[in-house]
């Protein structure tokens, strides 16, 4: 397993990922983020999952960024742009 960090644009982001995980029994912790990285609403969630199936977990709009944690140091794997205004 690995360990993911998810940011999100809002915490309307954080609410659904934490539904949906919870709905999945998927084991997780919301908490604010690191301050070595930055995001839009100050809360971020840390799931382990297998390789590949963090992308399950992305809500379009809300999703901000996913960072994996690499030798302690957390790598941005991937970005998502912000929703329309």
């Amino acid at each position: 397993m690995t360990e993911y960090l998810f940011l999100f644009h809002s915490t309307v982001g954080v609410i659904q990922t934490r539904k949906a995980l919870q709905a999945a029994g998927m084991t997780f912790r919301v908490a604010d983020i690191p301050r070595q990285l930055r995001g839009g609403c100050g809360l971020c969630v840390y799931l382990h999952c297998q390789p590949g199936e963090e992308e399950r977990w992305v809500i379009p709009g809300h999703t901000e960024s996913i960072y994996r944690l690499e030798s302690g140091d957390w790598q941005c794997v991937a970005t998502f742009d912000a929703p329309a205004r």
